[in-house]
C-alpha cells in the first residue's frame, strides 16, 4: 500500500501534510516538494512539528531526499516533536553532509514491525519559493526592519 497523503495547508510559508500507511514502506515519497504552490526548481523545506502515531512495534523514519538520502528523524510510538525547547526545525544538512542533488521531497520508510502509522506535519518553505520565507526575508534589508521597529 502507497502513502496516502492530504495537503491540510499549502500558504506563502509553510505546509501541512496528514499521512497514513502500512508496514514496508521504502522511502517513498511523503511529500514532493515541486508540487507545492510558489515551488521553483530548487524548493528547500525543514520540518517544524511532527505529531505522530506509530501503531506497533517498528520504526517509521523520514528522509531529505538526494542522491544520498538525508535522514531526518526515525519515530515509534505516539508523540510529538518541535516547536518546543531543545526540539529545532530539522533542515538539510544537519548530519554534516552536503547534500547532492536534493529534490526538496520528504520521504518515508516503514519496518515490518509497523502496523499502520498517522502522521501530521509541518513544513517551512525555507528556500526555493516565490512566496516563501526567504524570498521575501531577502528582500528586506535592515533599513526596512528598523522602520518597523521604531
Amino acid at each position: 500500500m502507497a502513502i496516502t497523503t492530504t495537503t491540510l495547508t499549502d500558504d506563502n510559508f509553510k505546509v501541512t501534510v496528514r499521512a497514513t500507511g502500512i508496514a514496508n514502506e521504502t522511502k517513498g515519497v511523503l511529500l514532493d516538494a515541486s508540487e507545492l504552490t510558489g515551488a521553483t526548481s530548487k524548493p528547500v523545506l525543514s520540518v517544524a512539528k511532527i505529531y505522530y502515531e506509530i501503531l506497533g512495534t517498528g520504526n517509521l523514519t523520514l528522509f531529505f531526499d538526494a542522491e544520498t538520502d538525508e535522514e531526518i528523524k526515525v519515530l515509534s510510538g505516539r508523540g510529538t516533536y518541535g516547536l518546543i525547547v531543545n526540539e529545532p526545525k530539522l533542515e538539510q544538512g544537519l548530519t554534516g553532509t552536503t547534500l547532492v542533488n536534493p529534490s526538496g521531497d520528504i520521504l518515508l520508510s516503514t519496518d515490518s514491525n509497523v502496523s499502520s502509522y498517522n502522521l501530521v506535519l509541518e513544513f517551512i518553505k525555507e528556500e526555493g519559493f516565490t512566496n516563501g520565507w526567504f524570498s521575501i526575508n531577502a528582500s528586506f534589508n535592515r533599513h526596512n526592519w528598523c522602520k518597523i521597529l521604531r
